[in-house]
């Protein structure tokens, strides 16, 4: 990402535009989205299922919020 930054105040106090301008945005998404398989998901949300599991620990270590976990766990079959 490039950045420009008028550092100077003029005498009348006028404001300074600030551009930021994120690089190769050119058809790229913005962030990138972790596409994870069915199967994946599927292991994961088993794991978080099993006695002792702790749910926000197994979120962390996979990268994705506890409550993504969490959610995936109401929508699966008991």
């Amino acid at each position: 990402m490039s950045c420009s930054i008028s550092a100077t105040l003029r005498a009348d106090r006028s404001f300074h535009l600030i551009e930021a301008v994120p690089d190769g945005l050119e058809g790229a998404p913005v962030a990138r989205r972790l596409r994870w398989s069915d199967e994946f998901k599927a292991a994961m949300v088993a794991r978080s299922l099993e006695p002792g599991a702790n749910v926000s620990a197994l979120a962390r270590e996979i990268g994705i919020l506890p409550s993504q976990l969490f959610g995936k766990r109401q929508g699966a079959p008991v």
